[in-house]
């Protein structure tokens, strides 16, 4: 169905042409470097065609090289994603608004997908005035319809992806132009629940981050801004908060009327100029021998991976204290951002040791195609990533989308809004073998 679904999206806007070619393109460079785009993943991907057949993989890449001189740059950049999209996993990936030639625009908002539909997290000052409103529209096109349409530009292990990618997607000018989502390249009317309408206008990158720009979590007041735009700083809570301030990939924190040990570990790398990754495990493990635990509670929902093996330390301290997952003390928080090798590592955490998942689920599969490494294309300074090895985290789960959650827990705007953070609560108050 995912293939299918992209390639009438591809055939449709290599149909439009709507755009003209007004802004003088090479488009010679560009049939070139598609070419090469399919070369150089016939020779690097581990698994070229592991979900989509060669047939239509070659024949989406022969109708985009013959439509490119009637395209311009947005057109072929897309383009350019739905072909990369149809191999159908999240380490081969091309994204079309963040090339090194040129960025696509962005409208003065942030958006998420929540259980309950699809909100603002944060916006300019002058657009604080939507939060709380749910997006139902954008100009003439269903939110629903946009979000299948913007879909099929996106890489894909499971629909996650898609939850966690296309709100980032529909404040992209030119994404909702190209697919016929907006009518203008310019402006869209973004039409909430309530009636209300806004006319938003697009700015660049650097106008963008430049913005005063105020965050509808309700950890922060309402005319409180943001330390950053980062995801991470939106969904902080007041837990996670000052550590966030404080740049902190890895942190520890005792909550000591619970008796329980809150470990967050945002990023698989050291961090320079701070104690590394096996020396705070070492004095969190230290800090455990000397406390009352109730429960360790590991937080991978802000992970996007890096190196899996750095956990290595944390996963030699667990072997030592097999009581933890035994006694069911032992939780580790997921959601759609964990990915790569915090997949990895929550995997583990699962199988090996016995810690229950509290959240929703990865955006990875957990047996997949993955270690992306990027493919430069020099004429048009673009890049690609493309899966180089298949990485088996539990060969039990065999083809499985999705990592199992033992504890599912949904997260809604209200959640948000109030600054809640149910899936924290939900390992907090979960029942522990005595």
């Amino acid at each position: 169905m995912k293939i299918t679904l992209i390639i009438a999206a591809l055939a449709t806007l290599l149909s439009l042409g709507r755009l003209g070619c007004s802004d003088a393109v090479d488009h010679e460079s560009w049939r070139h470097d598609l070419r090469i785009l399919e070369q150089r993943l016939a020779e690097r991907h581990v698994d070229l065609f592991h979900t989509v057949s060669e047939d239509t993989f070659t024949t989406a890449v022969k109708n985009l090289y013959e439509r490119i001189p009637t395209l311009t740059r947005p057109e072929i950049l897309v383009g350019f994603a739905q072909v990369v999209a149809l191999i159908g996993d999240g380490h081969t990936s091309f994204y079309p608004g963040d090339q090194k030639a040129r960025r696509f625009n962005y409208y003065p908002i942030r958006l998420y997908s929540f259980a309950d539909g699809i909100y603002l997290t944060a916006a300019a000052k002058e657009h604080a005035h939507l939060f709380g409103k749910r997006l139902i529209q954008i100009d003439n096109t269903a939110i629903d319809e946009a979000f299948r349409r913007i879909s099929t530009t996106i890489s894909a292990d499971n629909a996650m992806e898609y939850q966690y990618t296309v709100p980032f997607e529909l404040i992209r000018p030119e994404m909702l132009y190209v697919l016929g989502i907006a009518d203008s390249m310019d402006q869209a009317v973004f039409v909430f629940e309530d009636g209300t309408r806004q006319k938003l206008s697009g700015m660049s990158a650097d106008e963008w981050l430049g913005q005063d720009w105020l965050v509808s979590n309700g950890i922060f007041s309402p005319e409180q801004k943001s330390p950053s735009m980062r995801h991470e700083f939106l969904f902080a809570s007041q837990l996670t908060l000052p550590h966030l301030k404080e740049r902190k990939y890895y942190w520890y924190t005792y909550i000591e009327d619970e008796q329980t040990l809150f470990f967050q570990y945002n990023a698989c790398w050291d961090q320079k100029d701070r104690p590394s990754f096996k020396e705070t495990v070492e004095a969190m493990f230290a800090f455990m021998d000397n406390n009352p635990l109730e429960r360790l509670i590991i937080d991978l929902r802000q992970n996007t991976g890096g190196e899996p093996l750095l956990m290595e330390p944390l996963l030699a301290k667990l072997e030592q204290r097999p009581d933890l997952g035994s006694s069911g003390r032992l939780f580790v928080l997921v959601g759609r951002r964990t990915f790569s090798a915090a997949l990895t590592n929550a995997t583990h955490l699962r199988r090996r040791f016995g810690a229950r998942t509290v959240g929703e689920p990865p955006r990875g599969k957990p047996n997949s195609p993955s270690e992306g490494r990027d493919i430069d294309l020099e004429k048009t300074n673009t890049w690609v990533t493309v899966s180089t090895q298949f990485v088996q985290r539990d060969s039990l789960l065999g083809d499985e989308e999705y990592l199992p959650i033992d504890i599912p827990i949904t997260y809604t705007f209200y959640d948000y809004r109030n600054g809640k953070d149910p899936v924290f609560d939900a390992a907090l108050s979960a029942s522990i073998h005595r």
